[in-house]
């Protein structure tokens, strides 16, 4: 991503707003893509490959959470989530699907930018460190890195981009507890705050798709109210 301009899709059906985040996006050197529904947000995803996905939740053919399931199935860009709603329980849905960041309007133009700028930030640094290291076997458990795949006993897991991480960066501590916020803000590259539920909810989908239950060479501890560590028997 540092050697190219920087791709955002926005879907915003409010047509004001997403000329105004747009413009204020292109004047800090950002390519920008707006969408004002989810059928042209896929259509645009689809032929382009953007590096931050800024949806808004409530759209006039769908929602957002729904929609960043879907994009985040060939795109492991980061998604920040803007809207109207303030209920805990939608900012819990959004980051437990693969959200990475969620600002309630109204919301400040230097706060928007400096969240923008903070998740291409962590993507890049990202990016450069799976570079260093295609492929980690531990077990029956394989990590291919460039394409974020995790197979068991050469089962496709089928984790998503942010269980993924989760997955590596536990394997890359193996054997030492990580806290709650440490693996929070490590993949969500913010502040972890009141959102603990959301990385509770990825452990256990992660345990599920790797059916660690049942395995008899590694196993993912869980320390309730402390954290987690990746072990292998």
């Amino acid at each position: 991503m540092s050697n190219h301009k920087p791709l955002i899709l926005i879907v915003e059906d409010d047509e004001e707003m997403a000329r105004l985040n747009g413009r204020l996006l292109k004047r800090k050197g950002y390519a920008v893509l707006l969408a004002a529904n989810a059928a042209g947000a896929r259509a645009l995803a689809r032929d382009n490959k953007p590096d931050l996905f800024i949806l808004d939740v409530v759209l006039p053919d769908g929602d957002g959470f729904s929609l960043c399931k879907e994009l985040q199935a060939d795109n492991d860009a980061p998604v920040l989530f803007l809207t109207g709603k303030k209920e805990l329980d939608d900012k819990l849905t959004g980051l437990g699907l693969g959200g990475d960041y969620y600002l309630t309007k109204p919301y400040e133009n230097d706060e928007f930018l400096a969240v923008v700028c903070s998740l291409l930030r962590r993507e890049s640094k990202n990016r450069k460190k799976i570079i260093e290291v295609t492929e980690i076997m531990r077990g029956g458990l394989t990590l291919q890195i460039p394409q974020s795949k995790a197979f068991v006993d050469g089962r496709d897991a089928e984790l998503t981009p942010k269980e993924f991480a989760i997955l590596l960066l536990l394997i890359q501590n193996e054997g030492r507890e990580l806290s709650d916020r440490i693996i929070y803000e490590s993949v969500w590259g913010t502040t972890m705050n009141n959102n603990s539920g959301a990385l509770r909810k990825h452990i256990s989908q992660i345990k599920k798709k790797l059916n660690e239950g049942n395995t008899d060479d590694f196993s993912i501890l869980s320390h309730y109210g402390k954290g987690y560590a990746f072990i292998i028997e």
